[in-house]
């Protein structure tokens, strides 16, 4: 065939033949005296290599190579760019994402604006950095470990059931049920004519609630939920629990409205949060290591906490009292502070290597100098009724 021809059955212009020639990538098997390009079916099969190596991504240098190499590295190439296609994959998906939540937004809203827009997009990327820090138990057990330290050794999950009015019969939601310390916590004091629906966004930390909770005498119910889509009837629910978890939600307006609509009329939110002041003793200390790294701060918990959390849930809730728990982490050791701050969503990739050894070394002089580091705890529950 001459190139005309080649050109015509095989889908190529003219001038994509020519530039692979040029570049020694697709040579014809032959040239006529005159100059014409001759290509037999063997040239044919390699276009077709080359095309369905370009279609995955591959560039013409890649590909020059690679089929010259053995079927080894070929293997090899097509894995990385299979890998290097999933996460463009990710960041399509993840763009896709953006524009539907910002076309509802602009349905609802009857417009949408560049702040909108940022917004929008900070939200989504949050919502990646929330799944990747609860695929596992990993950072809720550093978290657990600093508040060992706390001279107030009130337990948590015991002083949350004690506040919370779970008479018997009462059919329960928990959103965010984490790893079901709650309930572990407080074995002895469940109800058996209950009916209790532990939820959460991730499955593993669904996993880890029914692997903690297996040998607890209860027929738990686990399904994951989004807490912005509540997948259940209206007014169904005598008790709805979200622990530590609302400003994690994307939209806090939208699942406090959900929320509220699966409550029956005199049904009860339990809500906890920290307060703006916790931990500021720690917060101070990463402010004065750098400035610019962004852990001297409570990270998302300020959407919804002590300080805003009441304002917030007046728009939805009738009767709105808060409980607080204060307490002080002393700690003589480095280590257990370092681990806390590097599990945290924004501490997570920025504490490693060697800015975590720089950070340790910092804190390790902090001890040296003042004997130990005390950290302000402060946190709290919300009891809002319809």
């Amino acid at each position: 065939m001459k190139i005309g021809e080649f050109a015509k059955r095989s889908g190529v212009t003219v001038k994509t033949l020519l530039h692979y020639d040029k570049i020694g990538l697709l040579k014809p098997s032959e040239k006529t005296e005159v100059g014409y390009r001759i290509y037999c079916e063997d040239d044919f099969l390699r276009l077709q290599q080359i095309t369905t190596l370009k279609f995955i991504g591959l560039s013409l240098s890649d590909i020059s190579h690679i089929l010259n190499e053995s079927g080894e590295n070929l293997e090899s190439m097509v894995k990385i760019q299979k890998r290097a296609l999933e996460e463009k994959k990710k960041h399509i998906d993840s763009v896709i994402e953006i524009f539907n939540n910002a076309e509802n937004t602009a349905k609802q809203n009857g417009f949408l604006d560049v702040n909108n827009l940022v917004n929008i997009i900070k939200i989504t990327n949050m919502q990646k950095s929330i799944k990747e820090q609860y695929k596992s138990d990993k950072n809720l057990n550093l978290r657990t470990n600093l508040h060992s330290y706390n001279t107030n050794k009130v337990d948590w999950d015991k002083w949350c059931f004690e506040k919370m009015n779970l008479f018997k019969g009462s059919k329960i939601l928990e959103l965010g049920c984490g790893v079901g310390k709650l309930w572990v916590k407080n074995k002895g004091f469940i109800d058996k004519n209950s009916e209790i629906i532990l939820s959460d966004f991730s499955p593993n930390m669904l996993k880890s609630a029914k692997n903690n909770l297996k040998n607890i005498d209860f027929k738990f119910q686990y399904k994951k939920i989004n807490a912005e889509n509540i997948p259940y009837d209206d007014e169904i629910f005598d008790v709805v629990i979200a622990g530590h978890m609302l400003y994690f939600v994307a939209d806090i307006d939208k699942a406090l409205s959900e929320i509220k609509r699966v409550l029956k009329p005199n049904g009860i939110f339990y809500v906890t949060t920290n307060s703006c002041n916790s931990m500021i003793e720690l917060n101070e200390l990463a402010e004065r290591f750098d400035s610019n790294l962004d852990i001297n701060n409570n990270g998302l918990s300020t959407r919804f906490d002590l300080e805003n959390g009441e304002e917030i849930l007046k728009k939805y809730f009738n009767s709105i009292k808060v409980e607080m728990l204060e307490g002080k982490i002393i700690v003589d050791k480095a280590e257990p502070v370092v681990s806390y701050k590097a599990s945290t969503i924004q501490g997570n990739s920025i504490l490693v290597g060697k800015k975590r050894e720089e950070f340790t070394r910092y804190l390790d002089e902090y001890i040296k100098e003042n004997k130990n580091i005390e950290i302000t705890t402060k946190t709290g529950m919300f009891k809002a009724s319809k």
